[in-house]
């Protein structure tokens, strides 16, 4: 409960942040599309930098230790942005360092969480406890771009709405601190080397993630979902401030919105995996309301404001009710000594292109346009999913519990489902 609370209130900093970082580079520094892209891009490339090792070395030490320091060196980061623009002269370089920083971090960070919180679930409270988790994370996605549009407008700069994520990771270490449950040890390094030991962990936790059908289906769909959707992300702004002529306010309200989709869809992910069946369900919400999400780009000024709002609607449900299925999944077959490693692969693999994905559509929104570049988007992320849907997935009601090397003929016989409801 003080992880998730913490972790709430840290979200609903992120959500401003989310929308506030980049309506500075817009709004203070009139930076272009690509720009836009670029600052996008850093925030996520750290995953492609520091993942890998960061899975070995959160293997190997205190979670909860790694996760306050990582908030400290974000918060003191991001407060740099605000006390710049108000004593001296803000510049896009410095917004790229920070959005650098705040990455790299935020990969300990997120890999350390979600290890930590397997170790303070039981397997059968996973898929409720991480969809609570997904639930308040869309929650705040809902409030935050809210608030981030409305302080906006108070305060006269987005650089100073910035301050109150600094609020948010203060927090989140308190929060942390006030766990009293003993951490398990984590795993002793083994005698020799530092760099070949290192190597052979990260070796670990790539071949567990490899090995198993269904994690390779799921990996491919959620990386290319993942590109496709960065390009929207590092687009949505400008589309909706340029192409739509929307205010600040409208566009935080219109985010937000998104964020109400997710948390709906992880409020629905259990029911809908218990009455389809967590394989079906993992593929099916993507598939059918998915394709609703392929209007966003007929947008016009005016009325448009709403068709892009319920797009967003959609692409939340299915998406956090697809992330919290597979994030349960993973953690519910893997060894709790090799879930630092597993998590860090598996963020690190479908993760991979999202700073292409951010770059891409910055330099595609300047020969094509905004709307045209949003238009490819869409429906590449739309098609992400068929890696599962053309699989032995399509026909199976359960996903197997068992690692199976290869490509089944058939369903597997061994299966996993949704933990039930907890007695009120």
């Amino acid at each position: 409960m003080s992880l998730w609370l913490g972790q709430a209130i840290s979200d609903l900093g992120a959500g401003i942040t989310a929308l506030a970082l980049p309506l500075a580079v817009v709004t203070l520094l009139d930076a272009s599309a690509f720009e836009v892209g670029l600052l996008t891009a850093l925030a996520s490339v750290g995953w492609l930098i520091v993942a890998l090792p960061a899975g070995a070395v959160i293997d190997r030490t205190r979670k909860r230790r790694l996760m306050i320091i990582c908030d400290v060196v974000r918060g003191v980061g991001l407060a740099s942005v605000p006390l710049t623009a108000a004593l001296w002269h803000l510049t896009i370089w410095h917004l790229y360092l920070v959005s650098l920083l705040l990455g790299i971090f935020a990969v300990f960070f997120e890999v350390a969480c979600q290890s930590y919180l397997a170790s303070l679930l039981t397997r059968e409270r996973l898929v409720e406890g991480i969809g609570r988790v997904g639930t308040t994370n869309a929650l705040a996605a809902v409030l935050g771009p809210t608030l981030a549009g409305v302080l906006t407008s108070l305060l006269g700069s987005a650089a100073r709405v910035l301050a109150v994520d600094c609020l948010s990771f203060l927090a989140s270490i308190v929060s942390l601190l006030l766990i009293r449950r003993p951490e398990p040890s984590p795993r002793p390094r083994t005698p020799g080397p530092w760099l070949p030991d290192l190597r052979r962990d990260i070796a670990a936790g790539l071949r567990f993630v490899l090995n198993h059908w269904v994690m390779r289906r799921v990996l491919v769909a959620s990386t290319a979902a993942n590109a496709f959707d960065a390009m929207v992300a590092a687009l949505i702004v400008v589309f909706l401030a340029r192409d739509l002529y929307a205010d600040p306010k409208t566009i935080g309200v219109t985010l937000a919105i998104g964020g109400v989709g997710g948390v709906v869809g992880g409020m629905v992910a259990n029911p809908m995996a218990r009455w389809l069946g967590p394989a079906r369900a993992l593929w099916a919400g993507k598939l059918y309301l998915g394709a609703s999400t392929l209007c966003l780009p007929l947008a016009e000024p005016g009325w448009g404001i709403y068709l892009v709002s319920a797009a967003l609607f959609v692409t939340g449900v299915v998406t956090v009710s697809y992330n919290v299925l597979q994030i349960a999944y993973r953690q519910s077959i893997c060894p709790p000594e090799l879930r630092g490693r597993m998590n860090a692969s598996v963020r690190w693999i479908i993760r991979s292109l999202v700073p292409m994905g951010a770059l891409i559509a910055g330099a595609l929104a300047i020969p094509l346009g905004v709307r045209t570049t949003l238009a490819i988007a869409v429906v590449g992320s739309w098609l992400a999913v068929m890696p599962i849907v053309l699989s032995p997935l399509r026909l199976a009601r359960d996903l197997p519990d068992a690692l199976e090397p290869s490509d089944p003929g058939t369903e597997p016989a061994a299966m996993i489902t949704p933990a039930s409801p907890p007695s009120r």
